[in-house]
């Protein structure tokens, strides 16, 4: 067996290992045999190394990815840009995700804590078998992928064991959850050491892979997660202005001019500064997001007109707020027909005449071609997922300069991003609520909009869930949201495996 087959190992979290084979006998080594020392002799290995690392935002060999387990179930899902207007047995966990049900047993959200250790680990282990001083990238990419994990897992979850080496099985389990202060020290380190130590992007063969704009980009988001809640370090705005404002020259050059054209596959990686890289022909590394948007029978082809003809979805039947599809209706924004389609035919026949089905739903990622014959699967669309663009980096920017006092400055970089939307300039400084405006109709479908209520505090994020909730009924056998629903659940999974971890509030 070939050392390189440690990359295929399969975590519960940090804790116990976990395999699924049809075969009596599994051929991967465990952690515990140290085998990992035997692979990074070389750049090739080092540089598969991280690819892999990368790889774990993909497909992962599951079925979905992390986009739509993370920024679409467990992140839009509950928040207040979408609602399920009819229900199915398909997919539970997005039910009890949406309802505030969800449990610690929930499969998504194991998955979600699995697959962001599983980047840790990985990382953990290049940066163990290399120098300092040696493979300087790679070793800066891998600082940056673990910082980047860490940073979802701390806003997601709350506290969690913090490990920067290989570890054995037996002494993860013992780890406590560390303070969420430490965590951030750590991320905080990784992304500066990764912005010291790559080039600002990277072009060619090389597109998709992070440079020091993407590290800075990161570092800001983190300072600004910092300087809300739950941590409410007032201090953090200050040290977001300065990360942001070090890259917002040259996140101007990288600034898209249409709106509509960010998503299509010929601007891809022009400019994302960090997204997740998906291609279409079966070969596992399609995105499965557009087979969430919303519910279709198995055998049934709700977009004829805009995919292939076996196409099927996954989900519920999960449509945009009326009240935002009306609001940038009346406005003219650019960003709602790039954003949502506000119906599709579930036919092509023409005699008799074909329905047209009305529903306003997310298909921002869907790529609308049913000729494209590399498109294999429902979850095999070649759409990349932007974690990470310039409307991050001008919006997070804009918010930190009003909120240390500078909304002047601010204003040239909001208006710049309502440029690009069609709309007007904004007649006097920005206020936090023009911002806050701002990033609900940019990032639609983009995963953003939960993590940014919980950030302006716990009042505004309940109050503004619920309200949501109680209009659309989807509190019907289920709950508005409380306190608890700021973070997820530990899963369970974790849990028994050790005893000093508490779960987290309300759970």
């Amino acid at each position: 067996m070939k050392a390189y087959k440690i990359f295929t190992l399969l975590f519960t979290g940090i804790g116990l290992l976990w395999f699924s084979s049809c075969k009596d006998t599994i051929d991967i080594l465990p952690i515990e045999n140290n085998t990992a020392n035997q692979f990074y002799t070389s750049e090739l290995e080092i540089k598969q190394a991280v690819v892999g690392i990368y790889a774990r935002l993909g497909r992962n060999g599951t079925n979905t990815d992390f986009a739509t387990d993370y920024f679409w179930l467990a992140s839009e899902n509950r928040s207040d840009l979408l609602y399920i207007a009819g229900e199915t047995s398909a997919q539970n966990d997005q039910l009890e995700l949406r309802k505030y049900l969800i449990s610690p047993t929930s499969g998504t959200v194991s998955a979600i804590f699995a697959r962001l250790y599983q980047i840790i680990k990985e990382a953990n282990n290049l940066l163990h078998f290399t120098n300092e001083g040696e493979y300087v990238r790679y070793r800066a990419e891998a600082r940056f992928l673990r910082a980047y994990a860490y940073s979802e897992l701390v806003r997601a979850f709350g506290p969690v064991a913090l490990i920067t080496e290989p570890i054995e099985n037996a002494a993860a389990i013992s780890l406590p959850r560390a303070p969420a202060t430490e965590i951030y020290t750590q991320i905080i380190s990784d992304l500066e050491y990764a912005a010291a130590n790559l080039q600002k992007t990277y072009t060619g063969v090389d597109a998709g892979r992070v440079g020091s704009l993407a590290a800075n980009a990161l570092l800001g988001q983190v300072y600004m997660t910092m300087g809300g809640y739950p941590m409410n370090d007032a201090s953090a705005y200050a040290k977001a202005e300065i990360a942001l404002g070090s890259i917002i020259t040259d996140v101007s050059g990288r600034f898209g001019p249409d709106y509509a054209t960010l998503f299509t596959l010929e601007n891809e990686n022009k400019y994302d500064l960090f997204s997740i890289q998906f291609s279409s022909g079966n070969a596992g590394t399609g995105s499965s997001l557009p087979g969430y948007i919303t519910s279709s029978g198995s055998s049934g082809s709700p977009y004829p007109e805009w995919t292939y003809n076996t196409y099927s979805n996954q989900g519920q039947d999960v449509r945009v707020d009326s009240a935002l599809v009306k609001e940038m209706k009346q406005n003219k924004d650019l960003r709602f027909s790039a954003s949502i389609d506000t119906g599709f035919y579930t036919t092509l026949v023409l005699d008799p005449p074909r329905t047209l089905m009305l529903k306003n739903i997310v298909t921002k990622f869907l790529e609308k071609d049913n000729t494209d014959t590399r498109i294999k699967a429902w979850n095999d669309f070649p759409r990349n997922f932007p974690i990470l663009r310039d409307a991050d980096v001008y919006l997070l920017y804009a918010e930190a300069l009003v909120r240390n006092g500078k909304a002047g400055t601010a204003k040239q970089y909001v208006d710049r991003i309502r440029s690009r939307a069609g709309l007007a300039a904004l007649a006097g400084a920005p206020t936090l609520d023009d911002i806050k405006r701002e990033r609900k109709f940019e990032f639609i479908g983009e995963g953003r909009r939960y993590f940014d209520l919980v950030r302006w505090g716990e009042t505004e994020a309940i109050s503004t869930l619920s309200a949501f909730a109680t209009y659309y009924h989807s509190n019907t056998n289920g709950q508005l949201p409380t306190q608890k629903d700021l973070l997820l659940p530990i899963p369970q999974n974790e849990l028994k495996t050790r005893s000093n971890w508490p779960q987290n509030f309300g759970y």
